[in-house]
């Protein structure tokens, strides 16, 4: 049987160019063979450089997410290094303020070596390692901010209690309202006119005439005039419940209203009012009650040395 031959026309321009191939059936075979495998080859090739490409994009991305997270845990070390000092003042300045202590995160180690994306690295699971670093990152995002909040809250905390001790102190009576001695102490005594038993609502500080009277916390002059018995007198609010009392002045040198501070010159020492001598008439009062002024005074030194002198 004859075998089959086949041709193939390839047309050129012009038509005198035009050649003729002869082939057999096995032939044609053998070039369509050919065709269809050099047609896979290049589609393999295509999809292998695809799949590259797109394995390199995939790999970049994960690059940046590893530095990314690699800079940003860095960065949360110093963070969380600026937390601890922070703790530690906060814990010493609670210590000397006599305050408990404040919650807070336990300070664990931020990007510290997370166990599964160790293991992830090591299998090369770099999807799942992608996901375990975003996680992690997150998570130390969140403790962070927690501990920033708890922290502010504890510090405003603080500073509102130290600002009204520091208040509290400046507005406490607790320095000598003139230099001079204790002539008449705080309590029951016999009264200089009538020798009767009577309360001694403060203490009297024997002064030379013309002595400074200085306020003995800060304050507002509530009262600067002259009052039955003491003659000319001032009285200074401090808050807290504080009140100060100065009686029998040579002369006041503040107004109503005026505000004072611990120190300042209020008055001269005189013997206004009833009096046996120039002194000052000193009261301390919490709550509008007379109490001990020597229990304020905490110039120990002069504090003896006056009491001595009576």
């Amino acid at each position: 049987m004859a075998q089959r031959r086949y041709s193939i026309l390839i047309l050129g321009d012009p038509p005198s160019r035009t050649r003729k191939i002869h082939l057999s059936h096995r032939g044609l075979q053998a070039v369509l063979l050919c065709g269809g495998l050099a047609l896979l080859a290049i589609a393999y090739v295509v999809l292998q450089y695809l799949t590259v490409q797109v394995k390199e994009t995939e790999l970049q991305q994960l690059r940046k997410t590893v530095e990314t997270q690699r800079v940003v845990g860095q960065k949360l070390t110093l963070v969380q290094e600026e937390l601890k000092q922070l703790r530690a003042f906060d814990h010493q300045i609670r210590h000397l303020a006599g305050m408990k202590e404040a919650e807070g995160e336990d300070g664990a180690a931020v990007g510290g070596g997370n166990l599964k994306v160790e293991e992830a690295i090591r299998e090369g699971k770099m999807a799942e390692q992608q996901t375990l670093l975003v996680d992690q990152l997150y998570q130390d995002l969140r403790r962070m901010e927690r501990e920033v909040a708890l922290r502010a809250e504890s510090l405003k905390t603080l500073t509102d209690y130290l600002t009204e001790q520091k208040d509290r102190l400046a507005a406490t009576p607790s320095i000598w309202p003139t230099r001079g001695y204790v002539s008449s102490r705080f309590g029951p005594r016999k009264s200089p006119f009538t020798g009767r038993r009577q309360r001694h609502t403060g203490i009297d500080v024997a002064a030379q005439m013309g002595t400074p009277i200085v306020a003995s916390a800060d304050g507002v002059v509530t009262f600067s005039g002259r009052l039955a018995g003491y003659g000319r007198a001032i009285v200074i609010t401090h808050g807290f419940g504080f009140k100060s009392f100065y009686g029998h002045n040579k002369k006041n040198k503040v107004k109503k209203g005026v505000r004072v501070k611990r120190g300042q010159v209020i008055g001269l020492v005189g013997s206004t009012g009833y009096s046996t001598g120039s002194h000052v008439h000193y009261e301390v009062l919490v709550k509008d009650n007379p109490v001990n002024p020597l229990n304020y005074i905490i110039d120990d030194k002069r504090r003896q040395s006056a009491i001595r002198g009576n």
